[in-house]
């Protein structure tokens, strides 16, 4: 049976002139760091080059009418089928519209079991995004939570975009390459620029819709498994720009890691394999928490990408 045909869309993000509620900031680290700012340099990351979000899937190989198993293409080399292992990159723009967008592309996606994903999962998703609808980032967080996602930063992932890392079952961030700021309510172009900062001391309605927002977010963090203690931090961020995480933070805040009970099952599917897969629980972590640093650079070629996460978490050293 040929593999089914993949669904690779383009998706441009138009925002219309509309309050963006977007939370993220942080102060007070518990790590004695020198805070850092939007405009300080990001040695561990490459910035983003397109403005555009877009989501995208593993081509199959369209040159043989022949069939290839997971297994086969990955030792191959060659494209996978989007029914074995989906790649989504998400770039840009958060936006309502880029809720609709990635709940009609995962439409049709079965909710995998843990115990009978492929390796390294099921779905992978890539982000490089400054930020947007807090809303809508946690809509879509919610969404990829329920399938399983595992959730890398290959460029950066500030503000809203938060969100969405925080929602992987497996995620990870290089060091830096995550921005944090206080919950503000902003105006936007279509293009989703920001115009203008919004004064809730001055507009109720605008103060009302923060402090709801601001509610929603402590439980959104909490159902992820985010500590509490990261919420907190990014409120008494209240300065301009975004704090930059150290690897220290990320982890320290879960934004690198698992979700409990995915890597219980998870600890239980390795340690049935044999081989190269026969991962033991500490190795399972340690090995996984290297993947974002490991495959940043990959996220163009998605095939790649996953070649790099099974790469690393065959790596003994």
């Amino acid at each position: 049976m040929m593999p089914a045909k993949p669904i690779n869309l383009k998706l441009l993000v138009l925002c219309l002139a509309s309050i963006l509620l977007a939370s993220c900031g942080l102060s007070s680290p518990p790590f004695p760091v020198a805070p850092r700012t939007s405009s300080d340099p990001l040695p561990s990351f490459k910035p983003a080059n397109k403005s555009s979000a877009q989501t995208g899937v593993v081509e199959p190989d369209k040159r043989s009418a022949k069939p290839v198993s997971l297994e086969q293409a990955i030792e191959q080399g060659e494209p996978l089928s989007a029914n074995q292992i989906r790649v989504v990159i998400v770039k840009g723009t958060i936006s309502r519209k880029l809720a609709e967008n990635m709940r009609k592309l995962l439409a049709g996606n079965t909710v995998p079991d843990p115990m009978e994903e492929p390796i390294p999962g099921k779905l992978i998703v890539l982000l490089d995004s400054k930020g947007g609808d807090g809303m809508a980032a946690m809509e879509i967080g919610r969404f990829l939570r329920r399938n399983n996602a595992h959730v890398f930063v290959t460029g950066e992932c500030s503000s809203a975009c938060v969100f969405l890392l925080a929602s992987g079952v497996v995620r990870g961030a290089p060091s830096f390459s995550v921005g944090i700021h206080q919950g503000r309510i902003t105006m936007s172009s279509d293009a989703g620029v920001i115009k203008r900062e919004v004064d809730i001391q001055e507009d109720p309605k605008a103060k009302a819709l923060l402090a709801q927002f601001e509610r929603d977010a402590k439980v959104y963090f909490a159902q992820m498994g985010i500590p509490s203690s990261f919420f907190q931090a990014m409120q008494n961020h209240t300065t301009k720009g975004v704090y930059r995480l150290t690897g220290e933070e990320i982890t320290f805040y879960g934004l690198s890691g698992f979700e409990d009970a995915y890597f219980e099952k998870r600890v239980l599917f390795y340690a049935q394999k044999k081989g190269k897969w026969a991962l033991d629980k500490d190795e399972l972590h340690r090995r996984t928490a290297k993947v974002a640093s490991e495959c940043a650079s990959f996220e163009q070629k998605q095939v790649d990408y996953i070649n790099c996460y099974r790469r690393v978490l065959t790596d003994r050293y």
